[in-house]
């Protein structure tokens, strides 16, 4: 009998123990920040990539994957973009990611500027997002460029960080074997614009005057990364200048200054990504 009353107590003890523990666990859950869909992004600022021409995922990958390894960085979002100009979503965005990360891929190669703009319209109606980060390699820079001089509504984010990365702004040999001669005078402005360049100089006034620029380029010693010349992807400085918050510049020279190898687990490149987007500021 008192081994069976010993057994009785043994039990009650441990179900009162038990669903004390499952009390305190569900209290601690509802405690937590839920995510959902119309929340997440009032509490972090999303950083969206574009690849370059003839691009995909894999061009953005290897930035996502090097960014990934800080604490707080995370994929959340991928937005792929096919011929026709729609637009498939897929991942999870949950409100415990610092610093989440949106990949936009196009099916055909081609990153569009105009396909960029229900893609952020999406992310402020669905996600609460207020304000995004951008960064694009190559065709991708000159698409988000093209995108900040456009003229915009109240449905679209703010541009808060702009990341660019190898843009061929004013041209590159093969299509204009001039921009490759330019050069580049005191208040910035190239000496020759080309005919991808001018609508870019012609609408600078719509430039959101919320975003600070940072500008990527390499340099193999030559003023080219192989494909894009060095005064090319500068140019730039003369669309943003007077209306960024800030911008700079830096060349990359190293090993890796290649036009494909920046966007290639390129340490310099992503130490750069990693203190831009953190801070606002490189060193």
């Amino acid at each position: 009998m008192k081994n069976k009353k010993w057994l009785w107590f043994i039990l009650v003890a441990v179900v009162l123990i038990g669903g004390g523990g499952l009390f305190f666990w569900y209290q601690a859950q509802a405690a937590r920040p839920r995510a959902t869909p119309a929340d997440v992004g009032h509490y972090h600022t999303p950083t969206l990539f574009v690849h370059g021409f003839g691009g995909g995922y894999g061009s953005e990958k290897d930035m996502i994957d090097d960014l990934s390894q800080h604490p707080g960085f995370q994929q959340v979002l991928r937005f792929d973009v096919d011929a026709s100009g729609h637009v498939r979503t897929s991942g999870h965005w949950s409100v415990g990611v610092k610093y989440p990360l949106i990949a936009v891929v196009f099916a055909t190669g081609r990153p569009d500027a105009q396909a960029l703009v229900p893609i952020l319209t999406q992310l402020k109606k669905t996600y609460g997002i207020k304000a995004f980060n951008a960064v694009g390699h190559s065709a991708g820079s000159v698409a988000w460029a093209t995108w900040a001089v456009t003229d915009r509504t109240a449905a679209q984010p703010d541009l808060h960080r702009l990341i660019t990365i190898a843009g061929p702004f004013n041209g590159f040999p093969g299509i204009d074997q001039q921009a490759a001669t330019a050069t580049i005078g005191k208040d910035g402005k190239p000496s020759y614009i080309s005919p991808r360049y001018a609508p870019l100089v012609a609408n600078r006034q719509h430039f959101p005057t919320t975003a600070a620029v940072l500008n990527l380029y390499g340099d193999l010693g030559h003023g080219t990364d192989s494909r894009v010349p060095v005064v090319s992807a500068r140019a730039l400085g003369y669309i943003v200048r007077g209306r960024a918050v800030s911008y700079t510049e830096r060349v990359i020279k190293n090993s890796k200054a290649q036009h494909s190898q920046l966007h290639e687990h390129n340490p310099l490149v992503n130490r750069y990504l990693y203190e831009f987007l953190t801070t606002g500021k490189v060193k």
